[in-house]
C-alpha cells in the first residue's frame, strides 16, 4: 500500500468514527429522552392518583404511604439526575456534528479522487479531530458521558447501513 493510500484510509477512518459519534449520541440522545420522560410521567401519574387512591382505598394506606413517599423522592432527586441537562448538551453537539460531517464528507470525492496531496489530507483530517474536540468541549466542558457499550454497537451498526447505503462496500 503506498502513502497516498495510507493517507486516504486515514481520512475515511476519521470520517467513519465521526460518523459512529454522531450514531451514537443519537441513540443516546433517545436513551436519555425515554428515562427523562418516564420519570416525569411516574411524578406526573403518582402523585395525581396517589392521593385519589389512598382516599378511595385506604384499606391499602401503607402501599399508597409508600407510592407517595417514593414519588416525593423522585421529586427530591430529580434535579440531581443527569439526563435533561444532557438533552441540551447532545442536541447541540449533534446539530454541529451534522454539519461537521456533511462538509468533510464533501471533501472526501477529493480526497477518494486523488485531488488532494498527503499533506492536504492529512491537514483536513485532523481539521476533523480539532473540530470534534471544540464542539465536544463546548456543550460539555468537563463532562463526559458515560460509554454505553450496547448504544455504541447499535451506533456502529447504523453507521455501517449509512456507509453501505452511501458509499457501497
Amino acid at each position: 500500500m503506498n502513502n497516498s493510500n495510507t493517507y486516504q484510509d486515514r481520512y475515511w477512518k476519521e470520517l467513519y468514527q465521526l460518523r459512529v459519534h454522531l450514531n451514537y449520541l443519537e441513540v443516546y440522545m433517545e436513551q436519555s429522552e425515554f428515562i427523562d420522560k418516564s420519570v416525569n410521567i411516574f411524578l406526573a401519574i403518582t402523585s395525581s392518583s396517589s392521593i385519589c387512591g389512598w382516599a378511595i382505598w385506604n384499606k391499602f394506606d401503607f402501599i399508597w404511604a409508600v407510592i407517595i413517599a417514593t414519588s416525593q423522592l423522585v421529586s427530591a432527586i430529580k434535579q440531581f439526575l443527569p439526563y435533561r441537562k444532557r438533552l441540551k448538551s447532545i442536541s447541540g453537539i449533534l446539530r454541529e456534528f451534522e454539519e461537521l460531517l456533511t462538509y468533510y464528507e464533501m471533501k472526501w470525492f477529493d480526497v477518494a479522487e486523488g485531488k488532494l496531496t498527503e499533506e492536504e489530507i492529512n491537514k483536513l483530517q485532523f481539521e476533523i479531530r480539532s473540530k470534534k474536540t471544540k464542539i465536544l468541549h463546548k456543550y460539555l466542558g468537563t463532562n463526559t458521558l458515560p460509554t454505553k457499550g450496547k448504544l455504541f454497537e447499535k451506533a456502529k451498526k447504523i453507521a455501517n447501513t449509512y456507509i453501505n447505503n452511501f458509499y457501497g462496500d
